[in-house]
């Protein structure tokens, strides 16, 4: 029958809702597509909102806080929301429905109904990237505060009790106040991120105190925060934390890694950039958190001794970032090449005392290794390459920056055993010519992925070569290579034209 509804009275609520978390289970949450079941009718709508998991809500605009009140009760069953001071709310203010406005007078030459019902779902799409500057000044003129507080914030937990992961990024007036009632209401709290924004101890330990079941703590640029703030925390919900990232928190001492080492038994990520870590801080993360997989670390103060440490206790170790290691020598890197032999993932960044020893050792003790990087450690020569060609044949990616020692021989070693090898990036390396990529080229026919950046030395022959032998090669980069280059890439568009 023509204008009759036949579909709706025959599904149930259960088999709608169904069907719609079946939609927002589509890539990138399926947000457009919600969006459209919101626009079907009324009831669908309503099951819409009931069903809605994610968002990501802006913090800046005049009425921040009273947007993020109407998304708490129009999405209760919001379960991971991220929260930017970077995005405008003016677009999202707009679709405040009429009828939770206060009353104002209104001209004679009203809206028509059926504009004004378009703009009734909350359209999170329509927000933009915007600069927001963090040391925005307060305004003392009795005027509404142009981005998010803790009003705001105590919105969203009284209305989404249900919060599994909350992001707060560059959220300048959130405080300890916000995330105190975040930790008062939201109690499947498993994931929390800070970045750029000003919180105090008392918040951080709410949220220990209170969020017993976090799995996730992230900080980044979080400042009025002291040791005491983190050190109560983990003492709270120590035993379900397995992640946790603390990067650039100025007031990060040995005090705070030590609480860590002493109640997070369980954590298996952890990274830590600090100028404040030394030796002692390290070495009690090793003794407490041996079931450690994922490790980044850069702790300038920190030496030999601490990662000595990370040998002996972390056998379970996988992943493993070390950065501007001031005072770190083969002698460490041994020791976790002989007591990690899970290592699949190797990070090196300005270590410059290493040499070609160390990596000896991590050839030939970690086996499994998959992802290598060296970048800027200057002291590491061919030897170092050979060593990883002939004992790590699960090589998979390969990444070499500023590594002016190492010549084409290495890579006859590397094309010869890592025959597997996917992903090769070459940056400054200023004595690998031709040579190297011929190796590369005839024995890791599997190579998807080069990148070669100021290779000076490179030319037409290592190109033809490639293009001969890597017929599954999917992206080439080449960026300041003076060499003429016009007949290998020719070649190249030729071969994978025609396989």
């Amino acid at each position: 029958m023509r204008g009759a509804d036949l579909i709706n009275p025959a599904l149930p609520d259960e088999l709608l809702d169904d069907v719609i978390r079946r939609v927002g289970a589509g890539p990138g949450g399926g947000k457009r597509d919600l969006d459209a079941c919101a626009l079907v009718c009324r009831r669908w709508r309503r099951l819409e909102r009931a069903s809605r998991r994610s968002a990501r809500l802006a913090a800046s605009g005049e009425r921040a806080d009273e947007v993020l009140r109407l998304v708490a009760e129009r999405f209760p069953a919001l379960a991971d929301v991220s929260v930017d001071e970077r995005l405008t709310a003016a677009g999202v203010v707009g679709a405040v429905p009429r009828s939770r406005r206060p009353r104002q007078a209104r001209p004679v030459h009203r809206t028509s109904p059926f504009r004004r019902r378009r703009r009734l779902p909350v359209a999170s799409s329509a927000v933009h990237i915007a600069p927001f500057p963090l040391d925005q000044p307060a305004i003392d003129d009795g005027s509404e505060r142009s981005c998010l507080t803790d009003v705001g914030l105590a919105h969203l937990a009284r209305g989404c009790r249900g919060l599994e992961k909350l992001s707060l990024i560059w959220c300048s007036a959130i405080s300890s106040t916000g995330l105190v009632r975040i930790a008062e209401n939201c109690k499947n709290l498993t994931s929390l991120e800070l970045q750029a924004c000003y919180i105090g101890d008392p918040g951080l330990i709410a949220i220990g105190e209170g969020c017993k079941l976090l799995k996730n703590l992230n900080m980044r640029f979080v400042e009025g925060t002291t040791d005491e703030g983190l050190i109560g925390l983990v003492k709270s919900c120590g035993q379900s934390l397995v992640s946790l990232s603390v990067a650039t928190c100025v007031w990060l001492t040995d005090a705070s890694l030590s609480a860590v080492g002493s109640h997070c038994p369980n954590l298996e990520i952890l990274s830590v950039e600090s100028d404040r870590i030394r030796d002692d801080g390290v070495i009690s993360i090793a003794k407490g958190c041996r079931q450690l997989k994922k490790l980044k670390l850069q702790c300038i103060g920190a030496g030999d001794e601490a990662l000595d440490a990370i040998g002996l206790f972390c056998s379970l170790l996988e992943s493993l970032s070390l950065n501007n290691f001031e005072r770190f020598t083969d002698r460490s890197l041994s020791s976790i090449a002989k007591g990690c032999k899970n290592l699949t993932d190797l990070v090196l960044n300005d270590c410059q005392l290493l040499t070609d020893s160390s990596l000896e050792f991590v050839a030939r003790n970690c086996k499994k290794l998959a992802q290598l990087k060296i970048n800027g450690c200057q002291n590491m020569e061919t030897a170092a390459l050979e060593h990883i060609g002939r004992w790590c044949p699960g090589l998979l990616e390969l990444s070499l920056i500023f590594c002016p020692r190492i010549q084409d021989s290495a890579f006859l070693e590397i094309g010869r055993g890592c025959s597997l090898l996917r992903t090769l990036y070459l940056v400054d390396c200023s004595r690998i010519s031709d040579g190297a990529l011929c190796h590369i080229a005839q024995g890791c026919k599997n190579l998807t992925e080069l990148s070669i950046r100021r290779g000076y030395e490179i030319g037409d022959k290592a190109l033809i070569s490639v293009a001969e032998n890597c017929k599954s090669l999917r992206e080439l980069t080449l960026q300041f290579c003076e060499r003429k280059l016009l007949s290998a890439q020719v070649k190249l568009v030729w071969v994978h034209a025609n396989y």
